[in-house]
């Protein structure tokens, strides 16, 4: 019996002897092997895209130097945008701002050498009626010149090629169109602003004062000059903190979550700026990331870096709330949300020629 047991233990069955093996351990000549061909993999990966990377580079400089479409100029530009997602292009600035100038009236400041307000109206390309209603009211040539006011609208690339003609015609006629190769979209509109504080630079450096403004907005010119003589402030911004009034900036689009803890800022639909902040704030867009809120961007973000912030706050400027009566527009800069249509009541309210008004049938 003892022996049957000393022989179990010492002579175990197959299937015991199967279980108790243990699994070989790799060998480290051939996990070093196996090491070195994936890094010679990854590498080869890396390197095949780079030259990829490059070469694109250099046809979108051709196309660029060889005065290329609009087309082409995006799509270098979409190729410029996407090395700078892939961490290429690190030196490059954040926003460079090198959009092809489409349209550009160089001339609307000219020699002049007083000129008290740029005003600048960011316009969709189909507004044609509403850049129509200012040329026919507030921002006609005959009241901007008795104020020594300039007026240019911010345009973008509607891509429609009927849109485009009547636009350049329109250019053609009234000499007052800017127009950048960037799509024509609502996402877009800081990129205007940027586009307008560029053109300033260059254009018109003598303007003491820039105004930024919308298309759906009646200026009062004349009370709104009256002020800026009378300040005559440097290196300021001015209009209505949202804060104040209303947390949400006038052109945030629906549903866009604003960035997190942004500082106070005017909003977009009608501010002012001195004219000695424009090149300072254009420069310093270059380095600093474009996100859709305008307002935010300019009068919050782009003024702190440059040391105008905070911006100051009057209340004749609008936060975009609606106009109520007509006559309102006598004691205020700014009135929102105005229709082409209701601009020429206002207009004529404003200024009878003879005609009793009721504005001022006190």
């Amino acid at each position: 019996m003892i022996a049957r047991l000393v022989s179990s233990h010492t002579h175990p069955t197959s299937r015991w002897r199967g279980l108790m093996r243990m699994p070989r351990k790799p060998r480290l000549p051939t996990l070093a092997a196996y090491l070195l061909l994936l890094s010679l993999g990854l590498l080869l990966y890396v390197s095949a895209r780079g030259s990829e990377d490059d070469l694109a580079d250099v046809r979108g400089a051709e196309v660029g130097s060889q005065g290329g479409t609009g087309e082409e100029h995006s799509v270098k530009t979409r190729s410029i945008k996407s090395n700078k997602r892939r961490g290429r292009t690190k030196s490059l600035p954040a926003n460079p701002h090198d959009f092809h100038m489409m349209i550009n009236n160089a001339n609307i400041c000219g020699s002049e050498s007083t000129v008290w307000l740029l005003v600048l109206v960011s316009s969709s390309v189909g507004n044609f009626h509403r850049r129509r209603a200012i040329r026919d009211t507030w921002g006609g040539a005959n009241p901007l010149a008795a104020s020594h006011a300039k007026l240019a609208f911010l345009l973008a690339n509607p891509h429609d090629t009927r849109l485009q003609t009547q636009v350049v015609e329109e250019s053609r006629t009234y000499g007052d169109i800017l127009q950048e190769d960037f799509v024509d979209s609502y996402m877009n509109l800081t990129l205007k602003s940027v586009m307008g504080l560029k053109w300033a630079s260059t254009y018109c450096q003598q303007a003491h004062f820039v105004m930024k403004t919308d298309d759906d907005m009646f200026i009062n010119i004349p009370k709104l000059i009256t002020y800026l003589q009378e300040a005559r402030r440097s290196r300021w911004i001015t209009g209505c903190i949202k804060q104040k009034k209303a947390f949400r900036p006038a052109n945030a689009p629906p549903g866009l979550p604003l960035p997190p803890g942004h500082p106070p800022f005017v909003a977009g639909a009608g501010y002012v700026m001195s004219g000695d902040v424009v090149r300072d704030l254009y420069t310093a867009s270059l380095n600093t990331r474009i996100f859709p809120v305008e307002d935010v961007y300019v009068t919050a973000h782009l003024a702190r870096s440059v040391g105008v912030h905070p911006p100051v706050h009057d209340t004749r400027f609008t936060c975009g709330e609606m106009v109520n009566d007509d006559c309102d527009l006598v004691q205020v800069f700014t009135g929102h949300r105005i229709t082409p249509e209701r601009m020429y009541h206002i207009w004529d309210k404003l200024n009878p020629n003879g005609i009793t008004s009721p504005c001022f049938d006190f």
